[in-house]
């Protein structure tokens, strides 16, 4: 009876392992070796003087003080062009601002003020806005027909509303459906 072993497949060498030869590719393919061996020991010997460091802690210093100045000015209301409109607890659900030829409205969770729309005033009962003929849902969009509002952009900063009268933000697109006035 014959006994056979396992022997494990033989391991494949590559052509350059075989000749001896050195690859075409990595350091020694762009640097005689002796020169790649020397610039990888410069490269991690070499000092990296006084001037990063101070570079460095120059640049954290720049960071703290962008950090401080940002933190302190985000507190501030916002400058010109914005206007005090007035107190968010005093404002009643519409209020017409004749000095800004505007409406503001306070409804529905956010405070809203649209451009040159005389007449128009928030219904409770139907939460809309109407003019007494023309209908517009809270955010200005035209019902039945009747053209959107334009908005001025709000902001409420410690219970105070502003208002920029300089910019105007077109309203969303008119729809169509049918649509009655409520009060």
């Amino acid at each position: 009876m014959a006994v056979r072993l396992a022997v494990p497949s033989p391991v494949t060498m590559t052509d350059s392992q075989r000749t001896g030869a050195r690859p075409e590719f990595g350091p020694s393919g762009y640097l005689p070796e002796r020169a790649s061996k020397r610039a990888r020991k410069i490269v991690l010997r070499a000092p990296l003087g006084v001037q990063w460091i101070v570079a460095s802690v120059l640049a954290g210093l720049l960071v703290l003080v962008a950090g401080v100045l940002f933190l302190q000015r985000s507190g501030d209301p916002p400058s010109a062009p914005w206007v005090a409109v007035g107190e968010l607890d005093a404002l009643a659900a519409s209020a017409p601002l004749d000095d800004l030829d505007a409406v503001l409205v306070a409804a529905g969770g956010r405070v809203r003020a649209f451009a040159d729309v005389p007449g128009v005033t928030y219904c409770p009962s139907s939460n809309r806005l109407e003019d007494g003929e023309q209908v517009w849902n809270l955010t200005g969009r035209g019902l039945g027909g009747a053209p959107s509002l334009d908005e001025h952009p709000t902001v409420v900063h410690d219970g105070v509303v502003y208002l920029d009268p300089t910019r105007t933000v077109p309203g969303p697109s008119p729809v169509a459906d049918p649509a009655t006035p409520g009060c």
